[in-house]
């Protein structure tokens, strides 16, 4: 966990905060203009970012107040063009 001088508490985000990341996630989607094609779901979310083993995908979340406010989804890519992993 990471806190800045502005109060914001960065950390890895938990199963409880999959709701969360959704609205994020489809916030972006209406921002960036791919809503249509958007076909994520909260249980997709759930499930493939914190109870499958291993994860699709990883995340932190930027809370202030106990409201998170961001968040950062990566996830390891196991082949590249030049045959290593990469993030």
């Amino acid at each position: 966990m990471i806190q800045t001088n502005t109060n914001i508490i960065i950390r890895k985000a938990i199963e409880s905060d999959s709701e969360k990341v959704w609205v994020l996630m489809e916030q972006l989607a209406i921002f960036e203009e791919y809503i249509d094609s958007f076909a994520i779901t909260p249980e997709i979310v759930k499930e493939r970012g914190f109870t499958k083993n291993p994860p699709d995908f990883y995340c932190l979340v930027a809370e202030d107040k106990a409201k998170i406010a961001g968040m950062l989804v990566y996830y390891f890519l196991p082949y590249t063009a030049q045959n290593r992993p990469a993030i």
